[in-house]
């Protein structure tokens, strides 16, 4: 009995033993760290391995172990393409890769290779830190990527194994570049032929005389055998590098890793930027040191920064007008801009929906400083053009105001399409005594602005005038009309300047119908006009109304004819709402076309604009008439600006007053503002057009549009 109870009390104890032990694997085990891993294209010792490195230890650090990222370099001659294949497959988790080879899947990406964008880094570090980039890192969701942040690759330099002392000397020569299509532009504006080859061939390359020259960051060259080779220092060109995620990776991570992984990439940025200036930095004095380094002439750096123009032209609608617009924008030196030289303005939508009425304006401007630079600029001076994005917001234009009073050398501030932003600057404006020059808003307050004297003058449509014109044009129809207007000033300057005219002629409008700025939905006030029998409508809004407006009327069976004004105009809106115009009669108010233009200057002149803008036909113009404006208001303030023998605005706007006669683009002008309101353009200046094909053509000229 004694033994039995001794082998159950062991028994016991036994099970009690491996219950513990059972109990103690059940429990919290530490858990192993997550790893990464990224691949860096670039060599050792470069700012994006190092800055790589720091990533990770910021990683590891921020989650206290429980992630590791490890630097690796894929295998050599392994081409960014499978590099980012592998990310989008998920099979590689983080990679830095050069822009320029990204160009293929997200060509917005060019933006960074046109030559001399940036002429500094402050340029390149504020444009990296901005809310553009946070939009193209944005559009790299669609191709399954993850983008983290912009790496400072450096400004590139070009190595020869030829003297390089003018353009010239490029004919019969081939370059290796990185796979781009602009980059391939650049060298073809500056006549030598282009291959892609990867940075570990270069050396390679040269020595089987495969190229006889290459576009490189100092980091890159430093490590270069250069024998027989020289480093003409161009600063040409920037290598932009992105920090990218495989979207894979990222959704496999619970919410906290990956704002550790968005937290880490932010500081590791900035520490690269510091890290790529100290690279860079060091490498220069090495290549002093090896007697390699050549300073180009003043000549051939002026021939090479032409390619400037033509590249950012080319592809501007590659990059995207808005997202050009931006980088202008961000990279100008705000403080202190060109004390050296006469500025002219543009405050105006320069992205958004709009953006191409901005960009209408801008290129008249443009084509005017060119004729007036060429001939010695203005008092003794170049003259430049500064633009600043309103976003059609108040505030915004109001902040533009103020930043463009602080320049003594100011000469006018162009305004852009919306009348409810150029009235909100109004007072401000004349407490600076600031001359504005309206090319396109229209509101009738903008010129009647009760001020004396008054600093704005404008060529562009007024709506006292636009509203008769219209009026005109729809009693040539019917007398059933109805009105279809933005609730904003500048609807609410068309509608009284409309009903004052209905009152003249003594007819009153079937029914009036308002949307707010921005509405789609307008379904039921369409009802509503059709119901109380408009046969006509008059239309005052922009180009997002007009759109949803214009596919509601086209499913109606015999839609009302529609008089629109010229707000719709400033965008893609014929392209967007091309099917529903095939069945709405819809004609809108204009001033200018290039289009059947056979007058000498307007000739001229869309050659010029063809050759700049690389455009072949007349309706490839991007809102004529606010280029026209933009070009005859800007040449009429030239002629002020010598008269008046300073830039001063004051002395300016007296002699804007005075100008007794100017041939212009628009017509004859006969003492165009020597009268109160300052008006150029009257009713008998303007014209109906039509949409074709997404584009607009003189009403007059219908028959030979089909």
């Amino acid at each position: 009995m004694t033994r039995f109870y001794c082998v159950l009390l062991l028994a016991l104890l036994t099970g009690c033993d491996e219950a513990k032990v059972a109990e103690k694997s059940k429990a919290p085990q530490p858990a192993m760290p997550t790893s990464l891993v990224i691949q860096v294209s670039s060599h050792e010792g470069s700012a994006a391995h190092e800055a790589a490195v720091q990533f990770g230890e910021l990683v590891k650090s921020l989650s206290q172990g429980s992630l590791v990222v490890l630097p690796q370099h894929p295998i050599e001659h392994t081409d960014e393409r499978r590099v980012l294949a592998g990310l989008q497959e998920g099979l590689i988790d983080f990679a830095v890769i050069p822009s320029a080879k990204m160009t293929h899947i997200r060509p917005e990406l060019e933006l960074f290779n046109v030559p001399f964008i940036f002429s500094n880094v402050e340029q390149v570090h504020r444009v990296y830190r901005s809310q553009l980039a946070r939009q193209l890192l944005e559009l790299l969701k669609q191709d399954k990527l993850i983008g983290l942040g912009f790496w400072d690759g450096g400004f590139k330099q070009l190595v020869t194994n030829f003297p390089l002392d003018s353009v010239d000397d490029f004919a019969g020569k081939r370059f290796r570049i990185m796979e781009s299509t602009l980059l391939q532009q650049q060298f073809e504006y500056w006549g030598a032929a282009t291959t892609p080859i990867a940075h570990s061939l270069v050396a390679e390359a040269f020595q089987n005389g495969d190229i006889n020259g290459s576009e490189e960051s100092l980091s890159h060259i430093g490590h270069q055998t250069l024998e027989g080779k020289r480093v003409y220092m161009t600063n040409h060109g920037h290598q932009t590098l992105l920090l990218i995620m495989s979207e894979k990776a990222f959704y496999r991570l619970t919410p906290q890793q990956k704002n550790i992984i968005s937290e880490a990439a932010k500081e590791a940025s900035s520490l690269q930027y510091i890290v790529a200036e100290r690279i860079n930095g060091k490498a220069l004095k090495t290549l002093e040191e090896k007697g390699v380094v050549y300073q180009p002439s003043p000549a051939l750096m002026a021939s090479l920064k032409q390619a400037y123009e033509d590249t950012l032209e080319k592809n501007r609608h590659v990059v995207g007008t808005a997202n050009l617009e931006q980088l202008l924008e961000l990279k100008q030196d705000w403080e202190n801009p060109y004390p050296d030289k006469l500025i002219v303005a543009l405050d105006a939508a320069m992205t958004g929906a709009s953006a191409k009425s901005g960009l209408s304006i801008r290129r008249g401007i443009e084509l005017a400083l060119e004729e007036i630079n060429a001939n010695g600029g203005l008092l003794g001076k170049e003259v430049v053009l500064l633009a600043r994005d309103n976003t059609m917001l108040p505030s915004r234009g109001l902040d533009n105001i103020k930043r463009f009073s602080q320049y003594p050398n100011l000469l006018a501030v162009f305004s852009g399409i919306s009348s409810p932003v150029v009235l909100s600057e109004i007072d401000l404006l004349h407490q600076e005594k600031m001359l504005m020059l309206v090319p396109w808003a229209a509101a009738t307050p903008i010129t009647s602005n009760g001020q004396d004297p008054s600093y704005v003058f404008r060529v562009s449509v007024r709506d006292e005038y636009a509203a008769q014109f219209m009026l005109d044009g729809a009693l040539s129809e019917t007398e059933d009309i109805g009105l279809l207007m933005v609730n904003n000033g500048w609807g609410r300057s068309n509608y009284t300047a409309l009903q004052e005219s209905m009152q003249k002629r003594g007819v009153r409008p079937v029914h009036t119908e308002w949307f707010d700025w921005g509405e789609k939905n307008s379904a039921q006030k369409i009802k509503n006009l059709i119901d109380q029998g408009a046969k006509a409508l008059i239309f005052v809004g922009s180009s997002v109304e007009g759109h949803a407006f214009v596919e509601l009327l086209a499913s109606y069976p015999n839609p009302p004819v529609v008089f629109s004004h010229w707000g719709v105009t400033g965008s893609d809106f014929g392209l967007k709402a091309a099917k529903a115009l095939e069945k709405v009669d819809f004609r809108v108010l204009q001033t200018f076309t290039f289009v059947d233009n056979d007058n000498p200057l307007a000739v001229s002149l869309a050659k010029r604009y063809h050759q700049r803008y690389y455009t072949k036909n007349a309706t490839d113009i991007v809102s004529p008439s606010g280029t026209a404006h933009a070009y005859d208001l800007m040449k009429m303030l030239a002629i002020a600006t010598q008269r008046a023998g300073k830039p001063d605005m004051s002395a300016i706007r007296h002699e804007l007053k005075k100008i007794d006669a100017y041939s212009g683009l628009m017509k004859q002008y006969q003492q165009p503002f020597l009268n109160d309101p300052q008006d150029a353009l009257k009713a008998d200046d303007y014209l109906f057009a039509i949409y074709k094909d997404g584009t607009l053509y003189p009403k007059r000229s219908d028959a030979k549009a089909e």
